[in-house]
């Protein structure tokens, strides 16, 4: 049973001494400056398949990797001891793997002034105090309500799942800049077969939340993963054509991911996109804004900094279609003249938003606004280009006449160019889902080629 520190069972204290004697011994060593994490992980995770448990985990893990640099060389090292003597040996290596290597010029800790000295914490600990009994519960709960929902067609499920995880960190540089944090994540999941005959479709569901109360109640997980199975059976092909396309809300975070591709300082520096000097540049349709926030309390993607110490700060990526910011860490921002946006690590909770939005734009409401078309609710391959901005993507989905579900549909793929697709949006629906550090509502294209029999 998880107590006051969760599954964890090292303390911040314990942690930030870690990282703090880590930097001590770089300097001894006669490296210019140094930066460590150390980071430990917990938890129970339970699957079920057939009314009995059929694996249950109780993980647990630690690491400290530090980063030296010696005259603009790096060196890079980890343990997964936090004895003094595997500290000694880990640092020992970094700065001999730094002598090896040729000076990266840009390489080196965030500047002391950029780094999250003061910036309040932000809430992400919240252990569930889940028991392996109480897991083994919900996922039986979540297979139970999965086969209730069979009709004359049948569904079992393949996998029911329920996980909860805690975790701890501390990072240090040799600024002398030294915090810690701890959060906590809750999962339940289905993965579900539907089956009429001979045939056989997959579904599944799944609910994240730091917090046990943000999840979806264990039947719900359950009953929508069998009727996203049931609702494909006997689905059909379409023909080629050029038709309205909206893109179901969970499905529409790639688009967003595919935005923001274009805006990493990687892809910036080194021009592999079709809008490179984004800054300034319409990317997307103009009643579209693109906003980021580290500081949601227990969000997805929240942080009080990045992995370098630096802090980022709410802010619109992408106003009225337009591009003001973009995702960088020191060394990228170095190379492009600019200063960290304290997105090491990764994009902190992006919210997808349009002007035309309406009180009215739920799933029905888009159905009707795309009136006849392809809802598309499922990726099954395919990518894009980031370069040139080429989009194909095999998909599956629901044919809709007249702002009504006529046939599922599959075996087709949807293409285009993403540069065109950004600004051909229309509407964004109120159906928001959140998946991952995103959040965006069901997005409506009126024109996009379907390649199909």
């Amino acid at each position: 049973m998880a107590g006051g520190d969760g599954y964890l069972l090292q303390s911040e204290s314990t942690l930030a001494q870690a990282v703090a004697y880590a930097i001590e011994r770089s300097a001894a060593l006669g490296a210019s400056e140094a930066i460590a994490m150390v980071s430990e992980q917990g938890g129970i995770t339970l699957t079920v398949a057939g009314g009995k448990v059929e694996t249950a985990v109780r993980e647990g893990n630690q690491s400290l990797r530090i980063t030296v640099y010696a005259d603009g060389r790096t060196g890079v090292a980890s343990t997964e001891s936090l004895s003094r003597s595997a500290i000694d040996r880990v640092v020992e290596q970094a700065t001999a793997m730094a002598r090896q290597l040729e000076p990266d010029p840009e390489a080196g800790l965030a500047d002391r002034e950029a780094l999250a000295w003061t910036t309040p914490d932000v809430p992400l600990f919240a252990p569930s105090g889940q028991s392996a009994e109480d897991l083994t519960e919900a996922a039986m709960a979540i297979e139970a309500a999965a086969i209730s929902v069979a009709t004359r067609d049948g569904v079992r499920v393949s996998e029911a799942g329920a996980a909860s995880q805690d975790m701890r960190f501390a990072l240090a540089t040799s600024h002398g800049f030294c915090r810690t944090g701890s959060g906590s994540v809750q999962r339940r999941w289905c993965q579900t077969i539907a089956h009429r005959g001979d045939d056989m479709r997959q579904g599944s569901w799944s609910s994240v939340d730091r917090r046990l109360e943000g999840l979806l109640p264990s039947a719900e997980v359950g009953r929508i993963a069998a009727e996203k199975a049931l609702g494909v059976l006997g689905a059909e092909g379409l023909t080629t054509r050029r038709v309205p396309v909206l893109v179901d809300a969970p499905v529409a975070s790639s688009l967003v991911l595919d935005m923001c591709g274009q805006l990493s300082g990687a892809s910036q520096f080194r021009r592999l996109t079709f809008l490179p000097d984004a800054m300034g540049q319409q990317l997307a349709a103009s009643h579209l804004t693109l906003e980021e926030d580290p500081f949601e309390p227990y969000g997805l993607a929240s942080s009080t900094f990045d992995s370098e110490g630096v802090p980022g700060k709410r802010r619109a990526i992408v106003r009225n279609g337009v591009v003001e910011g973009l995702f960088l860490d020191t060394r990228m921002a170095r190379k492009l003249g600019r200063a960290s946006t304290g997105n090491a690590g990764g994009m902190r909770n992006l919210t997808l938003t349009s002007t035309t939005t309406e009180t009215g734009d739920n799933l029905a409401g888009m159905l009707s606004k795309l009136r006849t078309g392809l809802w598309l609710t499922r990726f099954m391959g395919g990518s894009s280009n980031p370069a040139t901005g080429v989009y194909s993507r095999a998909a599956a989905g629901f044919w809709v006449e007249n702002g009504q579900v006529v046939r599922p549909v599959h075996g087709f793929t949807v293409a285009g160019n993403l540069q065109d697709m950004l600004k051909a949006i229309v509407a964004v629906g109120t159906d928001v889902h959140r998946e991952g550090a995103i959040r965006v509502g069901s997005i409506l294209l009126l024109d996009m080629q379907i390649a199909g029999r």
